[in-house]
Formats: C-alpha cells, structure tokens, sequence
C-alpha cells in the first residue's frame, strides 16, 4: 500500500511513518510531502494508494484536483471547527481525525482500503483431531510431520473473542483443509498446504476479513524451522508472539525471526529522577516524550518485564508530584492514576502504554496549570477583600496582606497586578479614596477626620493623593458636589 502524506509537520510524518511499519504492515510505502502545491504536479507520477492530508493544506484549487480524483482519502486537522469538516465530506474523506491523530484508528481505517476481498471455492475444514492435544499436553516425543501442512499459531487482541474466533475459522473458505484447535487464549492451526509463500498470503486474507468480520485485531505465529514435536512448535510460536510488545497487532511472524532484546535498568537513576521532577515541575511535556519514546525506538527492543517496571518507577515520580500539588484529591486524577497503573502492568502493546502515559502526564501538567490559575484568583480575591474590610486600618500593606495569605510580598505583588491590572498599593489607594469621596458628599466631618477614616494618617498627603483623583482639593471637590446637587447640608 502506497500512502501519500501531505502534513506540515515532519514530526508527525515521521510519527505517522514509524508506526505504521511497524504496528501495521511492512508492505506499507510512504510519500512525504510538505508543501501541498506538489500535490497537482506529482499526483500522477506517485499513483498513490491512499492520500492523508491536513486539512488546513486542502487550499481550493487543491480541494478542486482532488474532487476529481477517485483515491480514498483519510483528513487530519488541528483545528476541529466546522469548516475543516466541511473540507472533508466534500472530499469523501473515510475519516477525520484530530491531532493528535489516534494511530489505532488510523490503522483501522487503512484497512477500510486494503486489497479487495479474496474467495475460494473450498472442501469442508478437517475435523479436529483430538489426540493432537494429548501431543501437546502430555510433550509426546513423536515428531510431527510438517510436510504438506503449515503450523501457525493465532492470538486476538482480545482474548474474549477466542472462541469466536475458532467458531469462524472452521467456516472460512481461504484454506484447502483446517485443523484448529482452540485454547484459552489462543488457537492453534494446522492447514494442508504445498507452498509456504502461499500460505502467508492466505494468512494476510485471513487477518483482514477477521478484523472486517469482528473489529478485533489478530497476530499470527508461522512455524518454519525444522521439523520437531507438537509442543515444541506450539512454544516457538508463543514465544515468537510476544513481539506484540514491541509491534502491537496485524503482523504474521515467523517463529525463526526473532528480536534481539535488551535488558533495562528498571529502575530510574538518580538523574532520570531529575529529569522526571524537572520535566514536571516546569510542564516540559516535549522532554517527556523523548524519555518515552525511547523505550519505542525501533532499533532497540528492551525486555517487556523490565520496561514495565521502568514506567512503575516513573509512576512513583509522578505520585510524588500529586502529592506535592494534592492532585490526588481530584477523584477523576487519583482513577486515572490507579488505572494507568494496571494498564502498565496488563496491557501487551508497548506503544499504547506510552501513549496512554502521555496522555495522563499532560493531564497532570494541566490540572496543576488549572490549580494553581485558580489558586491566584484565589489569593488576589482575598486580598481584596481584606483591602475592602481593613481599608481604615492605616497598617494595612502589601506585607501585611501578603503574611496573613502565607506568601511572599512579592509573590503577591506580581499576581495581583496580573489578575486586577493594577498595582496593589495603586488598588488599596483607589479604594480609600473612593470611600472618602462618599464621606465628603454624605456626611459633614472635618477633612482631617475623614482622611483618618479612610486609612490616611497625613492629612495632607490625603488631599495631595485626592487631587490626584479628582483634579480638586477635597474641600473644594464638597463644595462643588454640593452646590451641584443643590445639597441642604451646611457646610
């Protein structure tokens, strides 16, 4: 499958590109194209099988080339607004997604597009032979012939649809004659065949009508080594499984083709531990994902015990922030916590974990962005309202607002500008002259006495401060108000 990718981000293609080598099918080939004016020109000489473009790249006389084109078109957008999803059905798109593009649903859709639908007219499914498990329980020595016959293992992604599963395969028409034999969690299979590169095609078939048919994803483990017990086969093949880890699911395996796996230091250094502290501290959620995503390099394949208590022991860096910021006290966070924790120790794609732990670290760096928002709000509200209570108290100050909420002055200072746009000492200023201009108007006290009433211990700093304000000395501010109003008060 030949796939153009026309994205403005080489990051994301790059993204894009890996995972579907490596979690979907290595006959997939990717065109790489950032400048969506290529599209007209090249169009014809790439003959692509399926087209992934941004949305914000679709300009007009491009949504107009491709109108007239008949290839499956698969949308991305970073913005989720209605014109975009205009853009798309009008193009037929299969699907839009939104960045950050959900790589399993991506993968689903491709297979939307994938070679039609291959049928046979074949003889009924061999019976299942119930002494093959005795073979395999009980490690009967005898060597089981392969000539003629293919060895594969099968495994769901969810182990709930085995038997279903097996209920399918003795139906489906792809193979001459089927042997299965279902266990717990997988099936094995025994197929009569001559040709072995016939056999992996017939497997790709297979792979494809169960997702089609089921909506589950399968792994199929194809013995070719030499010729040995029933037992022996069936745990080459299992073993061989377990590179679901690293590759997730939709991949036929060769029991011979094995990984070179690393072993990991499970547990974090102290300067990872730093790291994790700093990156959390400071919401780098870019130096995040390149810890994570080391552990998903294709070129190194880490021991799956060992990388899941890596990310247990990061897990524990993470509690120490919750605790810190008492993010745990937010029930939905603390869920998704113990959640993230099981997903780590249960699930068997590698990737997913990685994205899911992602997923659950920016909620945290947002949770605690949002807490600490609401704590300024919090802090600068209060502040005020201690300002709109003690405004006569003429002790009143920033440090003294600032040691009753338990923070620096300073720290106050920079908060309260940002939330009011305006200076604290400029606020509190504000106010009590505010509250004098209605003791000048409403009532006949003494200028003096008015400006010890409202915080002022100066009088004549007071009518420096009010002139400021008012343009007018506050005697004079009265006397005009009054005789504006035609007041009866005397003066």
């Amino acid at each position: 499958m030949k796939i153009l990718i026309v994205e403005r981000d080489l990051e994301e293609i790059k993204g894009i590109e890996w995972y579907l080598k490596n979690y979907f099918m290595s006959d997939i080939e990717i065109i790489r194209m950032m400048d969506s004016s290529k599209i007209m020109a090249d169009f014809q000489r790439i003959q692509p099988d399926v087209l992934l473009i941004e949305m914000e790249l679709a300009s007009f006389s491009v949504e107009q080339f491709l109108r007239k084109q008949s290839i499956p078109i698969i949308g991305v957008t970073a913005e989720p607004i209605f014109q975009q999803a205009m853009k798309a059905i009008r193009l037929k798109a299969l699907d839009l997604f939104v960045k950050p593009i959900p790589l399993e649903q991506l993968k689903s859709t491709l297979l939307q597009v994938s070679l039609p639908r291959q049928t046979a007219v074949t003889d009924s499914p061999l019976p299942i032979e119930t002494p093959l498990y005795s073979d395999l329980y009980l490690n009967k020595p005898d060597i089981f012939p392969l000539k003629g016959r293919g060895f594969f293992l099968i495994e769901c992604a969810d182990y709930d649809h085995n038997l279903m599963l097996y209920e399918w395969l003795i139906e489906l028409p792809i193979f001459q004659n089927l042997t299965a034999l279902p266990l717990q969690k997988r099936v094995i299979c025994i197929a009569e065949t001559d040709d072995f590169a016939m056999l992996l095609k017939q497997l790709r078939i297979m792979s494809q009508e169960w997702e089609k048919f089921s909506g589950d994803a399968l792994n199929i483990a194809v013995y070719d080594g030499d010729e040995t017990t029933l037992l022996t086969m069936y745990q080459a093949c299992k073993k061989t499984l377990t590179q679901r880890f690293y590759k997730g699911y939709s991949h036929i395996f060769r029991s011979t083709q094995t990984l070179y796996v690393k072993r990991l230091e499970p547990l974090l250094t102290p300067e990872e531990q730093h790291l994790w502290i700093t990156s959390l501290e400071n919401g780098d959620l870019k130096a995040i994902k390149a810890f994570l995503y080391k552990l998903t390099h294709p070129s190194s394949y880490y021991h799956q015990d060992d990388v899941r208590i890596h990310l247990t022991s990061i897990l524990a860096q993470i509690r120490r922030f919750m605790m810190k910021y008492h993010l745990q006290q937010q029930a939905k966070l603390e869920e998704q916590y113990r959640a993230l924790f099981h997903f780590i120790l249960e699930h068997p794609i590698l990737y997913a974990i990685v994205q899911e732990f992602i997923l659950f670290t920016q909620l945290l760096i947002e949770a605690r962005k949002n807490m600490q928002q609401q704590q300024i709000a919090d802090y600068t509200e209060i502040a005020v309202e201690m300002i709109e209570r003690d405004y006569r108290n003429p002790e009143l100050t920033l440090q003294v607002v600032a040691n009753e909420l338990n923070i620096s002055a300073n720290y106050l200072s920079n908060i309260f500008s940002k939330k009011r746009g305006i200076p604290f000492r400029k606020f509190m200023q504000q106010h009590r002259i505010q509250q004098a201009e209605k003791l000048l108007i409403e009532t006949n006290v003494e200028i003096g006495t008015v400006a010890e009433m409202v915080g002022f211990t100066d009088s004549n700093y007071f009518t420096k401060v009010f002139r400021e304000y008012y343009q007018l000395t506050p005697y004079r501010y009265r006397v005009q108000v009054r005789k504006t109003d035609g007041s009866k008060h005397d003066i």
